[in-house]
């Protein structure tokens, strides 16, 4: 199948991992389409559709490799004349005056297109910001990873210095008991010694306590991160969701609007039987026909209500988005004040992850 602009979320230009996302998709293609016409209409429609990219033969070429430089060429003739048979819209019934099925087919083309259009970029607007949140959420959780590790360095230096005033108060023992042994006023020495290695000891324990307390806390910190992390995520899938029912209510409108206009055609054509068989009812052909207009501009005008319905719609969408982007701003403000609180003793500073 054709991929849809709503199957995934285009990829930002002149990324890395964007262009690696690319290369992956049409390995994919290349797995399922072994022709190479059918390989070069659908890297076409990955390219315009999914990732916002106008094709060219240059282009096709240079991503597939395949076959002579005439065939994406003929492939891409193909595809935007595919496009355009797809975007016009025709009324032909004979029933129908042509200045009728003029205004007609155009009203349905513009609101189909102003429907997909507008769902499109807001949609996409939605899912950029999500990213973005999903990315300064990233960083926040590999932040308190960083914290992790330099507070398990520290732990690896108190050990340390805790082991080496251990060796320090063997060799001060063996020194005392050497002194006990030359000389009897060595005692008070030693009484000393082993005051100030106790001292030692309770403040290695000390400084462990507060350690593992930090440590506890940098890892609830942690936590705290990956949980705003999923949360985020979503939240993102929630906005997809609602951007797709807003298009199949678009699309519904508009098959509304089909319906009405065939249910008019068919009366038209009626009474256009019905007129031929008496020259005495053309009157009432004529005043027919008069009410079928009628009825015709009440459907464009039902139609046009279902378009603000579905700008209304959107821009409820939009007032989303921004309450979103207000929220991460206020975000990034409270963890720009965090920074710059002065750092105390053994104190991990973390990021909080938008919600």
């Amino acid at each position: 199948m054709t991929a849809s602009p709503l199957d995934h979320p285009p990829p930002l230009p002149s990324d890395a991992a964007a262009e690696a996302q690319l290369a992956a998709d049409i390995a994919t293609l290349r797995a399922q389409f072994p022709d190479t016409r059918a390989l070069y209409r659908e890297v076409c429609a990955l390219l315009f559709f999914r990732y916002g990219i106008t094709p060219t033969a240059n282009k096709l070429y240079q991503l597939v490799r395949k076959g002579s430089m005439g065939t994406p060429t003929e492939v891409l003739a193909q595809f935007w004349q595919d496009l355009r048979g797809k975007m016009r819209v025709t009324i032909d019934q004979p029933g129908l005056p042509d200045a009728l099925k003029a205004i007609a087919a155009n009203a349905v083309q513009s609101i189909w297109q102003a429907a997909n259009e507008a769902a499109a970029g807001e949609l996409a607007a939605l899912r950029a910001e999500a990213r973005l949140q999903a990315s300064e959420a990233e960083a926040q959780r590999d932040q308190a990873r960083a914290a992790v590790v330099e507070a398990e360095q520290e732990k690896a230096a108190v050990q340390a210095g805790l082991d080496a005033a251990q060796r320090a108060s063997a060799a001060l023992q063996g020194e005392l008991d050497a002194e006990r042994q030359a000389h009897a006023a060595a005692q008070a020495r030693q009484e000393e010694g082993r005051r100030q290695i106790e001292a030692l000891e309770r403040q290695l324990g000390e400084m462990h306590t507060q350690f593992s307390a930090d440590l506890e806390r940098t890892r609830e910190q942690v936590a705290v991160a990956q949980e705003r992390a999923s949360a985020t995520e979503r939240r993102a899938l929630r906005e997809i969701d609602q951007e797709r029912t807003l298009r199949q209510k678009g699309e519904q409108a508009l098959a509304d609007l089909r319906a009405e206009l065939a249910a008019g055609q068919a009366r038209a054509q009626e009474a256009a039987v019905a007129g031929a068989e008496a020259r005495a009812r053309l009157q009432a052909e004529r005043d027919t026909l008069s009410r079928q207009l009628v009825e015709a501009e009440q459907a464009l005008g039902r139609g046009q209500a279902a378009q603000d319905e579905l700008r209304a719609e959107l821009e409820m969408a939009v007032r989303r988005a921004e309450r979103a982007d207000a929220q991460a701003s206020a975000t990034r403000r409270m963890a720009t004040t965090r920074r710059q609180v002065p750092a105390t003793k053994t104190k991990f500073k973390f990021r909080p992850g938008p919600v």
